[in-house]
């Protein structure tokens, strides 16, 4: 018998015209759910999320990028208060200069949260710095080799809590950490996203016949706890055990999170950071999502030697870690919230 075509679907296309094909590396990846998309769409499939040109942008072809010595270069950061406004022509050109769009720059300092804009030499950085000074925002700079080669954050799967401290047991190598409560300065919220996209194609001399697609995401919502005089230590909603909870332990582990977050928060009077997941479109420009691609033999019933599996998979964890560091960096440096008005 002949093998039936498995060739995929594609959406309806005009009469006599050929549907299109795209290769793994012209996908667009949404900044909201990682998942890919055909470069011809304005909006993300999935979730509905706007798609832009600017998530693909690498930091090399950003204003103030160069290509000198990371060691020597300087992350600019911004960012306002809680109710203060920016005068929007301020904002149109800083997002014209920076190769923003104004939308997503102005939900960026709404968060309230640090923003890195972009990374300079000490020259470029002491005149951005000022006009940002001059145009309201509070600006600040954080070495580049600060946050990119600081400590991995140590992965907690359990903590207890005394009157006066709390101590937390690693998962490998297991390890007993302690801090006082006064020691928790930081928490950083945010959510790792892995998206997986399996194709299977069948190539000849003059065409690649797609035969079958696979897709699979993973997301978890994560916190980075920052101590003085230690590496981050991450719990996963996931993976961790929320019996120190007590009484208020819940259904879900979303709300086993929230509530441990609202635990450690009333017991140590740390910071909240969780700008992370609002900011991340303006995130994917300083620092792209990861993006691997491997190419193996098809190991779908009946493959022939000709059909092969080409994986492509996008993740976020880089981003984040870099983000939640620059977070403690900021912090480290005394920088305190501005005051409304």
């Amino acid at each position: 018998m002949p093998e039936p075509d498995e060739t995929l679907p594609a959406a309806p296309a005009a009469a006599g015209a050929e549907p299109r094909r795209f290769a793994p590396e012209e996908l667009l990846t949404c900044d909201s759910c990682l998942r890919a998309n055909a470069p011809t769409r304005t909006q993300c499939l999935y979730c509905g999320a706007g798609l832009g040109a600017i998530s693909s942008r690498s930091r090399s072809e950003l204003p103030f990028a160069g290509t000198g010595p990371e060691a020597n270069r300087i992350y600019i950061v911004a960012r306002t208060g809680p109710g203060q406004a920016i005068a929007h022509s301020v904002l149109e050109q800083l997002a014209e200069r920076l190769q923003f769009k104004p939308a997503e720059l102005q939900a960026g300092f709404a968060s309230c949260g640090p923003l890195p804009l972009t990374n300079a030499s000490r020259e470029e950085a002491a005149e951005l710095l000022s006009e940002l000074q001059a145009g309201g925002f509070d600006a600040f700079s954080i070495p580049v080799s600060e946050v990119e080669t600081s400590l991995a954050a140590r992965k907690i799967r359990a903590l207890e809590f005394t009157a006066t401290s709390l101590s937390a047991l690693t998962t490998s190598p297991v390890q007993q950490l302690g801090a006082a409560w006064s020691d928790l300065l930081l928490i950083v919220s945010g959510r790792l996203q892995i998206n997986r996209v399996e194709v299977d194609e069948r190539q000849s001399r003059n065409s690649i016949k797609y035969l079958d697609r696979r897709e699979l995401s993973h997301d978890e919502s994560v916190i980075d706890l920052y101590v003085k005089s230690d590496a981050a230590w991450r719990i996963g909603a996931t993976d961790f055990d929320f019996s120190c909870l007590g009484e208020q332990i819940g259904l879900t582990a979303f709300e086993n999170l929230r509530a441990l977050i609202e635990l450690l928060l009333r017991r140590s009077g740390a910071e909240l950071n969780d700008a992370y997941t609002r900011i991340r479109p303006l995130l994917n420009v300083m620092w792209p999502l990861e993006t691997t691609s491997s190419k193996s033999r098809s190991r779908r019933p009946r493959a022939s030697p000709k059909d092969v599996s080409v994986v492509t998979a996008t993740d976020n964890t880089v981003q984040f870690d870099n983000y939640s560091r620059l977070a403690w960096g900021v912090k480290l440096a005394g920088v305190e919230n501005p005051k409304v008005g």
